[in-house]
């Protein structure tokens, strides 16, 4: 038994329908015959003028009539106008083959009913109905005026209250399968899983890719075959493409097969060409005004049992889909239906507006159906109000972008519909892009067994709003519906192939107009955290758990799976093929869910299986195989993806991470880390119990420089990777080497036998921080050692940026420093530590002198939002240090302070349950923010001097250096009383001259502090080495002072080997590298200008050695 149609599904099923198992009865009081419809004895056949009291004649082309009798259908009629079923009128198709019935719209409501077949009597023959009508400029709008003026729109079957339609056409016992041998465009018989002889002859069938491009489905036709087992199919024409037909490496990439041809069959009929808006045949040239079916509340009975729909759907106007409950509530037995609502073993193809829409409607039973070849969402839960629905069983495959709504849209129909958002900024294809086969907007409903094979975007998505959208708002505050809270229902053993992204878990719509602080459009995706709750009418509720149980995700060219969210549990999955397995998410921050993380159990990540695929729509194949998304053909291949939040793997197999012996460039990894990340994954972060066969890279670090890149980590909680229980593995830097560390080349990462947690260093005020000029940014020294150091350039969540997340490993001293004068609000925040745990920070002041300082430490919240502030008094020395006291060093500007965690932290939570406790430093005075807040030359470096409140000795030959050069003023200074005055001019310049007194090598940096006076615009002044040999000309290294904040003194670091290059065009040959390296040392340094400026100052120059 094929794995989408296992036990469990089918006992689900059956409770149901033995639970319900009269509600196919015709409901007529003079039914004889309740198995039959046709045979009810009451019924008058359409082809006896008897029947037609009024006119003694049939119905002619484009008539109008109103059925209020029973009618038996027993001829096809020329093609109506509309026709309206009310009252005691039924129209009853006759038991027998090829009855057409045509009509612009057919209207059943106030009693009125539409048979064919019945549960018991199912239609057995070939029959259609039609709806036609040219244009949406020509139809009439259908509506039903009985108070409640129900709009049902054009070219439509529409059902309203009282309303009963009955569909029940004969099917085979298997509607779609799944192919059991691959079938290569030479084979002309095909073999499928399950028994298919009852398939009848020149049915239609669909053939879903097995590769990445969706395109690849295809249809066929059906052959007679004398020659053909139970289980295969002769093909009318040559398959174009491969499809898979195997299992593979212990993934189930078997293509499906699908059954489009139905007995019953409702169509629309289309023009050739678009007749529509601009905008829609802007993008769709041919005609896209299919009919569709609506059902509206209080119908009678609605089942849809082996139909087929085709050229369906409109695309051009909301709600106007191929089978659509609209706004019917419960259509189960809590509504009051004794015989409950249901779509079963239909297809929907060529449609032009959707699938199976379920739109403010509770109960329906939508299983074992096909949706191929459609424009906009597929499988669709409207307005995220739907629950209690049975979605099962059913196929979907190439799913297209439509126009309705931004989520349907493209980015390139995105930009088209709203090329501005509210502020007049381009529209973001952020807001748009997420067409799907699957769109869940509400989680508390069955879904089981579905298989969502190509997609522009995603093959199943879960969608989050905060309420309810659309017609279903107020309903959902009144009832305080918030999808967000609402924990899954049921997802069991549901596949998505061949799609960007397969599974998506994420994201919220946009509920409100826009407006200046929200300008995205309506209905646009914007940034939604689902957080499932006990009682998911209140967010203070305790989180609960929802479960993913059970998928299939390959062959999708982005992600197999995505999920960000609070407390989400997915096991049992299997992924391969994928450019990037899974990746879980929480926040970049500090989760919005804080007590929980994500986890996964039980899986099995496949890199690469045997199913190699083949070129097509831009789908290279590179080295035998096609390839997905980017990089000319390299992008990193990664099984489990690494991001924020607390995330735990256990029991999860990794098989097949292998690099090509032909493309040794290309990087394969079993797991690995978001690329060019902002943000910062979680120290509690972990797996156990991992396995791996034939995986030549287990883990990968990436090379790229953003902050989240920089500080990735995870923990090997049992040495099953690394074989040491309790590990930490972290990115190669020297910023997180220590003797208890091991480098392992292949991975770019080290082991480390360290515990770590992070610290939250945030501007609490950027609006009076000076920045100098320079970009916000914060740079960690550990242990007193300059040679391990991190440089961070913060979230990008505020501009300038704000918070900067270190990973850090505890019983290590940490130092901060800024390239700017340091924040005046400073809020240190440590997170993910535990009660009792403590740690000394240092943070550089930068100036000793006119400032005062003032630390707190919060216990049970945050700075401004806790009643436990304690303030810490000065000591006289850094060893006497304590939870209750700091110490500023006046020599190296550095405030040293301890943090001492005052409460438990428990579960997954960054902080104590009682809130997050910080540690905060003000700075006060006339001279705060006057210096930039960098003290390692003070803290760490050997230094030589050139000037500090003197010229060294050294430089006694220093000429063109005169008293009125030293400013004696203790207020201006950097530090201390004296400072340089320097009036650039063309013939003014300051020489440093010794006699060869600085090394060629063992320096670092040239350092000074330059100051520009009141005025430091239009200022700019050089430095260049000095050599006793004329003949070596070096390069000046030019400052910009420009864009230096007024009167304040600003830190220039200058790598000595950028003043060693040679004022020539020839830096990068040997003879150039030679004439460098003869030098032994140097004379001295030149500061001049080539024009008059206004007066520079300068003070504490020095080189600094490479210690």
């Amino acid at each position: 038994m094929r794995f989408l149609k296992s036990f469990n599904i089918y006992i689900f099923i059956l409770i149901i329908f033995i639970l319900n198992k009269n509600i196919y009865a015709i409901d007529n009081k003079n039914d004889v015959n309740e198995n039959c419809p046709h045979k009810i004895t009451t019924l008058e056949k359409w082809s006896n003028l008897a029947t037609w009291k009024i006119n003694n004649k049939l119905p002619v082309v484009n008539q109008n009539i109103n059925i209020t009798g029973p009618i038996l259908l027993d001829i096809s009629p020329p093609a109506l106008g509309t026709i309206r079923i009310t009252g005691s009128g039924m129209l009853v198709w006759d038991h027998k083959q090829g009855l057409e019935l045509r009509a612009r719209s057919i209207m059943i409501y106030d009693g009125g009913q539409l048979i064919i077949g019945s549960e018991q009597c199912k239609f057995k023959y070939k029959t259609s109905i039609t709806i036609y009508g040219e244009s949406i400029h020509t139809e009439v709008n259908q509506t039903i005026e009985d108070g409640l003026n129900l709009d049902f729109g054009q070219k439509v079957i529409g059902i309203g209250h009282g309303g009963t339609i009955e569909l029940h056409g004969e099917t085979p016992k298997t509607l779609w399968t799944k192919l059991n041998e691959t079938a290569n465009p030479s084979n002309q018989i095909i073999t499928v899983l399950d028994e298919v002889s009852d398939w009848p002859v020149g049915s239609e069938l669909v053939f879903a890719s097995t590769d990445f491009d969706m395109y690849q489905t295809e249809t066929n036709y059906i052959e007679p075959c004398k020659e053909c087992k139970k289980n295969q199919i002769k093909l009318k024409n040559p398959l174009k493409y491969s499809h898979w037909g195997n299992i593979t490496k212990g993934i189930d990439e078997r293509g499906e097969v699908g059954l489009l041809t139905r007995n019953i069959k409702i169509q629309g009929s289309l023009g050739t060409s678009c007749v529509n808006s601009p905008l829609v045949c802007e993008f769709f040239k041919f005609d896209t005004f299919g009919a569709h079916i609506m059902i509206q509340k209080d119908f009678k009975n609605a089942h849809f049992q082996g139909v087929e729909l085709f050229q369906v759907g409109q695309s051009h106007v909301i709600s106007r889909y191929p089978i659509h409950f609209h706004m019917c509530g419960r259509v189960d037995e809590k509504g009051g239906y004794e015989k409950p609502a249901y779509i079963q073993n239909c297809s929907v193809h060529k449609s032009f507006s959707r699938c199976y829409v379920i739109h403010g409607t509770h109960g329906l039973l939508v299983n074992n159906n096909i949706g191929f070849d459609s424009i906009g969402h597929c499988y669709m839960l409207c307005d995220g109000i739907e629950m209690d629905n049975i979605i099962t069983n059913n196929l979907g495959l190439l799913t297209k972008a439509g126009l309705l709504f931004p989520h349907d849209r493209s980015c390139e129909m995105c930009k088209r519909v709203q090329p501005y958002d509210f502020n007049g900024n381009p529209t973001q294809c952020t807001e748009c892009e997420a067409v799907s086969t699957f769109w869940i907007s509400n989680a508390n409903n069955h879904f089981v067994g579905n298989v969502a094979a190509g997609s522009e975007s995603a093959g199943i998505w879960y969608i989050f709003p905060e309420y309810p959208t659309g017609l279903s708002h107020n309903e959902g505050v009144e009832k305080k519906i918030k999808p967000y809270l609402i924990p899954a229902r049921n997802f069991t053993n549901n596949v998505a192939h061949s799609n960007t992204n397969g599974l998506q878990i994420d994201s919220g719509i946009k509920i409100t107009p826009p407006s200046i602080k929200n300008p995205e459009q309506l209905g646009a995706i914007i940034n939604g955290r689902y957080k499932p709750r006990s009682d998911p009418t209140d967010i203070n509720s305790d989180p609960t758990p929802s479960i993913f149980d059970g998928g299939i995700l390959y062959k999708n060219r982005w992600r197999g799976g995505w999920a960000r969210g609070g407390h989400l549990i997915f096991k049992n999955f299997q992924i391969a093929d994928n450019a990037i397995g899974f990746t879980l998410a929480s926040e970049g921050t500090t989760p919005e869910d804080p007590a929980v993380g994500q986890q996964m159990y039980n899986s099995l990540f496949v890199g690469e299986t045997d199913n190699k695929g083949q070129a097509s729509n831009k789908i290279p194949l590179v080295n035998g195989r096609s390839y997905p998304f980017g990089e000319n053909t390299l992008m990193p291949i990664r099984g489990f993806e690494i991001y924020d939040g607390t995330t735990t793997l256990e029991n999860i197999t990794f098989q097949y991470f292998q690099v090509p012996a032909s493309m040794p460039q290309r990087n394969i990894s079993a797991i690995g880390f978001f690329r060019v990340d902002d943000w910062q994954d979680s120290s509690k972060s972990g797996f156990r119990n991992l396995r791996f066969y034939k995986v030549d890279k287990e883990i990968h670090f990436e090379s790229s420089l953003r902050d989240g890149d920089k500080t990735s980590t995870i923990r090997d909680l049992d040495g099953s990777l690394t074989s040491i229980p309790n590990t930490v593995l972290t990115r190669n830097l020297p910023f997180y080497k220590t003797n208890k560390c091991k480098y392992i080349p292949k991975w770019n990462g080290l082991v480390c036998k360290e515990n770590t947690a992070q610290l939250f260093i945030c501007n609490g005020d950027s609006s009076i921080t000076n920045y100098n000029g320079k970009e916000a940014g914060i740079v960690a020294i550990k242990n007193n050692d300059p040679n391990q150091f991190l440089g961070l350039e913060g979230t990008p969540t505020h501009s300038p940026k704000v918070r900067f997340q270190y990973l850090v490993y505890k019983g290590h001293h940490y130092d901060f420093h800024f390239p700017h004068p340091t924040p005046h609000y400073l809020r240190i925040q440590p997170m993910n530590w535990e009660i009792s745990e403590n740690f000394t920070i240092g943070v550089c002041i930068g100036i000793s002198t006119g400032i005062e300082l003032k630390v707190t430490k919060t216990s049970s919240g945050t700075d401004g939002n806790s009643n436990n502030v304690r303030e810490l008094y000065p000591t006289n020395s850094k060893s006497q240090i304590t939870e209750s006291t700091y110490y500023f060093d006046p020599i190296t500007s550095i405030l040293y302070a301890m943090y001492y965690q005052d409460n438990p932290r428990l579960g997954d939570n960054y902080c104590p349950s009682t809130g997050c406790e910080e540690l905060v430093v003000r700075i006060y005075g006339p001279n705060y923010g006057r210096v930039t807040g960098d003290c390692q030359t003070l803290a760490y470096h050997a230094t030589f001097t050139i000037f500090d409140e003197k010229i060294n000795d050294k430089f006694k030959n220093t000429t063109q250096i005169e008293n009125n050069n030293f400013v004696y003023n203790s207020s201006e200074s950097y530090r201390g009383e004296i400072f340089l005055q320097f009036n650039p001019s063309p013939n003014n310049q300051l020489k440093f001259e010794c006699d060869q007194c600085i090394p060629s090598t063992g320096i670092k940096y040239l350092e000074l502090w330059v100051n520009g006076g009141k005025n430091s615009s239009s200022q700019n002044i050089s430095i260049k080495l000095l050599t006793n040999n004329n003949n070596i000309n070096l390069k000046q290294y030019n400052i910009d002072i420009n864009n230096f904040q007024n009167n304040s003194w600003t830190l220039v670091r200058i790598p000595f080997k950028l003043l060693k290059i040679l004022n020539n065009n020839n830096n990068n040959s040997s003879e150039a590298n030679n004439i460098i390296n003869s030098v032994v040392s140097f004379n001295g340094i030149l500061i001049n200008s080539g024009f008059n400026q206004s007066p520079v100052y300068l003070d504490n120059i020095k080189f600094i050695y490479d210690n």
